[in-house]
């Protein structure tokens, strides 16, 4: 069985979505193939393709027309999704999603045979847009063999630090912890304003996406901040997986996904407002962040949704 990959750009969700994943597969022998352009397409003899994932959208210009293509040489579409696709005013890129990624979402989902997504939510709204799609919940998990997660000592220190590592667009998130950190060892991704937004005493440079879990050494607890909207809900719960194999604790929102993965009081603390986002800062110590840390990276390691390999168990079986 052959399939192809197309991703729209090497971000953090592509990265761990299809990237690492797929690239696993291919080293245990599944026939993947990554073209960098669907115009490849009209060169190659699609008689002996079985399978076109692309991430996200498709982003052409008639997708009913490139549907009729893909049944006449009987190619699946794969589709892996983890973006709703009306954003909040708040967002910043609520402007580029009504007008190109939103339809184009849509329009792909309509057309997919199989859809790989995260998110129970997601695959929920997916299904009114295309209730013959089969969809698989495939959550996000990392590749321990990469060299950026095998060496995660804590940077020696006798103080709790906090640590904020989230990607662009999450200002209104980071806004909903309501604290000042001017007191505390905040270590803050130089990203947006969240150091201004957070009074990070400590600013980090952005880090690419194949060394950037090198941040997690400088702090024991993760800030996982999330407002409650139907874009956030679709997402995965990468940042709980991040903090399990770095041996972080976490403080995150009380809603989807974290309250689905996150015990409260065990294996991290959750909060519903600004005044719990205090009193858990305010109450963690260096005792409690390694407690919290060991349960949630105990809880994790073998869990067939946050484990690479049992996780592409349900890749695979649409691939061989």
């Amino acid at each position: 069985m052959i399939s192809l990959i197309h991703i729209d750009g090497l971000g953090g969700v592509n990265y761990h979505r299809l990237v690492t994943p797929l690239r696993r597969l291919q080293e245990q022998g599944v026939n993947l193939h990554w073209i960098d352009s669907l115009n490849s397409l009209k060169e190659m003899n699609l008689d002996l393709v079985d399978n076109l994932i692309v991430s996200r959208k498709l982003s052409v210009n008639d997708h009913k027309a490139f549907k009729r293509m893909l049944v006449k040489h009987k190619v699946k579409l794969i589709l892996d999704n983890d973006d709703y696709w009306d954003l909040s005013n708040a967002n910043p890129a609520k402007g580029l999603y009504d007008v190109y990624y939103g339809p184009d979402i849509k329009r792909t989902i309509k057309i997919a045979d199989i859809i790989w997504t995260p998110s129970e939510y997601l695959a929920k709204q997916m299904r009114q847009i295309n209730p013959n799609a089969v969809i698989e919940i495939i959550n996000n998990a990392i590749d321990l063999d990469e060299e950026q997660w095998k060496d995660q000592e804590k940077y020696p220190s006798d103080l709790v630090r906090f640590g904020y590592v989230g990607a662009l667009g999450h200002d209104y998130d980071v806004q909903s912890i309501g604290y000042d950190f001017k007191d505390k060892e905040l270590y803050c991704g130089q990203i947006s304003d969240y150091p201004q937004i957070l009074n990070a005493k400590y600013v980090m440079s952005p880090r690419p996406i194949h060394s950037y879990a090198q941040m997690y050494k400088s702090f024991d607890v993760s800030l996982v901040p999330l407002t409650a909207s139907r874009f956030n809900w679709s997402k995965s719960d990468l940042k709980i997986t991040e903090a399990a194999v770095t041996k972080t604790a976490v403080i995150a929102s009380k809603t989807r996904p974290y309250n689905k993965v996150i015990v409260h009081g065990e294996t991290g603390l959750l909060c519903s407002n600004k005044q719990e986002w205090k009193e858990a800062i305010e109450m963690m110590t260096p005792e409690l962040a390694k407690t919290l840390a060991q349960n949630l990276h105990d809880a994790l390691k073998d869990s067939p949704d946050h484990n690479l390999d049992l996780v592409n168990l349900k890749r695979a079986k649409y691939l061989v």
